[in-house]
């Protein structure tokens, strides 16, 4: 078993609760920092995390702290360190840097020295990154204040790119933060799911790994195959665990709607992709005209309803925002109390306008826009509530 390392998981701000949940089910001890989590681990962990984490974005390893207050210092200090046993000779490496307060602050200086000091360790030029290079080794230098520390991206590619949104609709969701939305509405597979504004059905795929014990992870090329701690049969034995894992079958029907017929069929590809499609009921309806909302008495008994709704570029005026989440209210609560609801709104106070007992659950960043998650159950506020 390998030594175990310093790991930090980012996520979205926000996400941070989420993310600790997800670290401690895999057995890891997280420590919630602003913007993910620091935890320890060795590679057989490392490599669970970065196969298993639905809300992290990267998973970090922290190479060194130390502290540094010129140039030449960092390149002298960055030469002493063991970059064979985190790097492999034979993979391009790229070097990026952030400074907030420092004395060294010339972050184009700070990569040429880093640069010039992995390159001396190997004795040889540093292999750059080309538009066709696939895997690539990523070296993070970050000053605060006279403290300098390095890192290196355990994760290839960014873990919300899953591998199967290959189309998508209008400002899709990203695979993070739909997954996010599902864990934050409290679904479980024992319930129904409706996504009645799905897009590129990225909400549905989401549920519907997590129904099927599927890794997030699962259609990326294995993990730390790019860095020189990649161990075969340690991935194999991680690997296999996670085929294990894998549930047969899930008890309650997952649905996905969309008014938009083409964003439908994307979203039908999509989930073949993500080995999902035949545990998903797609459907081309307006939402109000979707069977379970024009007739809740034919909905499953107990379920959620989880959307992230048109908003922005995709609603032409205010008022038809307004009429819409309206409308979201009205057809949602005639669904009976055994359904739940989880809506990812840019603007609350027009949420509001459900007329539902909503609540946050987060607030995080989605195409340049804060956004906040509200959950609660799909009953309408009455008068005396309100008041």
């Amino acid at each position: 078993m390998s030594a175990p390392h310093d790991l930090f998981a980012a996520c979205q701000p926000g996400l941070e609760p989420l993310l600790v949940r997800e670290l401690q089910a895999l057995g890891a001890e997280p420590r919630a920092l602003r913007g993910g989590a620091a935890f320890r681990g060795d590679v057989r962990l490392l490599m669970r995390a970065c196969l298993w984490l639905g809300t992290a974005s990267h998973v970090m390893l922290r190479l060194r702290e130390f502290p540094c207050r010129a140039l030449g210092e960092l390149q002298r200090k960055a030469a002493l360190l063991p970059w064979g046993e985190w790097l492999r000779p034979n993979v391009p490496v790229e070097v990026r840097a952030s400074t907030r307060g420092s004395r060294v602050y010339h972050t184009g200086a700070i990569v040429e020295r880093v640069e010039n000091a992995i390159a001396a360790a190997f004795g040889a030029p540093l292999l750059r990154p080309t538009g066709e290079t696939e895997l690539v080794a990523r070296v993070h230098a970050r000053f605060h204040g006279d403290v300098c520390t390095l890192s290196l991206d355990a994760t290839c590619t960014p873990l919300h790119r899953r591998g199967y949104r290959l189309e998508s609709a209008k400002a899709p969701l990203r695979e993070d933060l739909a997954h996010a939305l599902v864990l934050a509405s409290g679904w479980t597979a024992a319930h129904a799911l409706l996504d009645p504004f799905a897009g590129s059905g990225t909400i549905a795929i989401e549920a519907a790994g997590l129904a099927l014990g599927l890794p997030p992870g699962r259609l990326r090329p294995p993990a730390l195959e790019h860095l020189a701690l990649f161990d075969a049969a340690t991935w194999a034995e991680v690997a296999a665990a996670a085929t294990r894992n894998t549930a047969a079958s899930q008890t309650a029907p997952i649905a996905a709607s969309d008014r938009d017929a083409g964003a439908i069929e994307a979203a039908r590809r999509n989930a073949e992709r993500a080995g999902t499609a035949q545990h998903i009921m797609f459907g081309n309806h307006a939402f109000a005209a979707h069977p379970w909302l024009a007739e809740p008495e034919t909905a499953p008994p107990q379920g959620v309803l989880v959307t992230n709704p048109p908003f922005g570029v995709r609603v032409q005026r205010a008022d038809n925002l307004l009429s819409l989440y309206q409308t979201i209210g009205h057809r949602t609560a005639r669904l009976g109390p055994g359904w739940r609801v989880a809506i990812l709104a840019h603007d609350v106070r027009v949420a509001r306008r459900t007329g539902l007992p909503l609540h946050a659950a987060f607030t995080t960043k989605h195409g340049g826009l804060t956004v906040t998650a509200l959950v609660g159950e799909a009953a309408a506020v009455t008068s005396e509530e309100s008041r």
